[in-house]
């Protein structure tokens, strides 16, 4: 039942209007404007005869009903009985003023007893899981772990060879007295913001072995006002695309809305980085096997991450998403660091359609970039409604393993809260300087409905750079940057030896390091990374 919910909860919120004659409706419904609002709805299901929701329906029933086309309205009340009920916003059905001329319909009293029986249903049964979703006794809380402060007494007591030992080795975590469940963490954003997650402690956990982790990112945020009552979750049609991997590994389900979403705000994406280090500070994660994916404009989301903030997935995925960064710029060149984006396609998606995508694709993939998209016969609720279809891709995902020394990184970004990849970090910007010869900003000619058109997908001025390492020695390049910083970790370097730096093949220097047990614990603390441990950070600046 909460899967109904879920799913016109999913249809209600569009992911990202590309139909005009939908968004028109929408526009003259809101004005009251029913002549226009219903020739446009109509027009629009005449054409475009999947994705509808009962609110869709709804509304084009009250459309007809106001303009006295009741033959109509009757249509569309039973289309909305037929598509089924968002159990949680009964009262916005049953209280809108503007379906008085539809109350007297015998197909309305068809529609809304029903809806108001299995609504009270599930508002018992979201107390329900509510409750199971706040059980605090039967998972691991904070208390439970480690503090910083006794990170920082070790640093104090063993040497840096010891310190980093006792990380890369630590396995002191403790068992829930429950697996395959789902529960609710809060996390606090701010003054003002305290975010909900939830988190899928699955079947097989063992608290001695390291387990792989996914986050996934629900779509239908680029309207949606609110966040979705944590209870509807665990059992909704959308969480159901994770099934294959709830056995053998963590989930974490971040909560999204139009203000603080996976499409414009930094901070919700910079929440969910801190979702992942409090998760993996509380089980043993396997800090390699870390995956992002979503659906929607989850996907986009995800699709972000690859291309602002990789370093601590071992890969990515997307379903029935649009490869953009929305409200920055889209530096497709950042795909070409080793780690692998999947996506996934429905050759009939009509919200992000096939030739749009594609045209992004064939441009990305030209340039190196290492990405592969997968097309399966669906519309937009493909990876929602036919999930045995994209089941494959986590396979695909289950088989990458992040290499958290990469040897070369080029890396390019206008925003300096995504300018690190691994090891190396853009800490400021000349954007007044000439680019380098090599530091090219090209945009795709985007498809759609048959026509073409280019899409800058570089609004902003950017800095860039290439590092690579080989031996005890890191060769620079930059372009347009002023400042960077190097992660320096013993795994990747010897630190017995003189490090060696060259930037744009002429300032050459030689350190000798320290490994610093203040930094290994200061960096260790803030990802919880067992795996790349940082023992130095070393700040230069570029010469002119």
């Amino acid at each position: 039942m909460l899967a109904l919910v879920w799913l016109n909860y999913l249809n209600l919120h569009a992911q990202q209007p590309t139909i005009n004659l939908y968004d028109s409706a929408q526009v003259y419904y809101k004005k009251k404007d029913f002549k226009k609002a219903s020739q446009f709805f109509d027009t629009y299901y005449i054409e475009q005869k999947n994705g509808q929701s009962n609110y869709d329906t709804y509304r084009a029933a009250v459309s007809s009903a106001h303009i006295g086309n009741m033959e109509r309205a009757r249509y569309y009340i039973k289309r909305s009985t037929e598509i089924g009920y968002d159990l949680g916003n009964y009262n916005y059905f049953a209280d809108d003023p503007l379906n008085l001329p539809l109350r007297s319909l015998p197909e309305w009293k068809q529609f809304i007893e029903p809806f108001k029986i299995k609504a009270d249903s599930a508002t018992l049964a979201l107390k329900i899981i509510t409750n199971q979703l706040n059980d605090s006794t039967i998972r691991i809380n904070p208390s439970s772990s480690k503090s910083d402060r006794y990170w920082y007494d070790l640093s104090k007591k063993l040497s840096s060879a010891q310190l980093i030992n006792k990380i890369k080795q630590f396995k002191a975590y403790t068992s829930p007295k429950k697996k395959n469940f789902w529960t609710l963490y809060q996390i606090k954003v701010n003054d003002t913001l305290t975010v909900p997650f939830l988190v899928h402690i699955p079947k097989g956990y063992d608290a001695q072995r390291k387990t792989p982790l996914y986050v996934y990112l629900h779509g239908a945020v680029i309207n949606r006002l609110k966040f979705t009552p944590p209870g509807y979750i665990p059992n909704s049609i959308e969480t159901k695309i994770m099934d294959k991997v709830l056995d053998d590994a963590f989930v974490i389900y971040p909560f999204g809305r139009k203000d603080f979403g996976w499409l414009y705000q930094q901070d919700a994406f910079e929440t969910i980085l801190r979702e992942l280090t409090f998760v993996k500070s509380l089980y043993n994660i396997d800090d390699d096997k870390i995956y992002i994916s979503g659906h929607s404009n989850g996907g986009s989301g995800a699709f972000w991450f690859a291309l602002n903030q990789p370093s601590s997935f071992a890969s990515f995925a997307g379903f029935n998403f649009l490869p953009r960064i929305y409200g920055n710029n889209t530096p497709l060149d950042n795909l070409n660091n080793g780690t692998t984006f999947y996506g996934v396609s429905g050759s009939k998606d009509a919200i992000f359609p096939l030739e749009t995508v594609n045209s992004i694709y064939s441009f990305a993939t030209s340039h190196g970039a290492n990405w592969k998209n997968f097309v399966r016969s669906g519309n937009h609720a493909l990876a929602v409604m036919e999930k045995d279809s994209i089941n494959f891709v986590f396979d695909l995902l289950a088989k990458e393993k992040r290499n958290p020394f990469p040897k070369k990184i080029q890396w390019e970004t206008n925003n300096l809260r995504n300018g690190r990849n691994a090891w190396v970090a853009i800490t400021a910007l000349d954007t007044l300087l000439q680019k380098a010869t090599w530091h090219t900003t090209q945009s795709p000619i985007l498809r759609q409905n048959g026509k073409e058109n280019t899409v800058d997908f570089y609004p902003n001025r950017s800095g860039a750079i290439i590092a690579t390492a080989s031996g005890n020695h890191i060769d620079i390049k930059t372009s347009r940057v002023a400042k960077i910083k190097l992660y320096i970790s013993p795994y990747m370097f010897d630190l017995h030896k003189p490090l060696t730096v060259t930037i744009n093949s002429k300032d050459k220097l030689s350190l000798t390091l320290k490994a610093d047990n203040t930094t290994i614990v200061k960096q260790f603390i803030e990802t919880r990374d067992r795996s790349f441990i940082v023992s130095n950070i070393i700040e230069l600046t570029v010469k002119k």
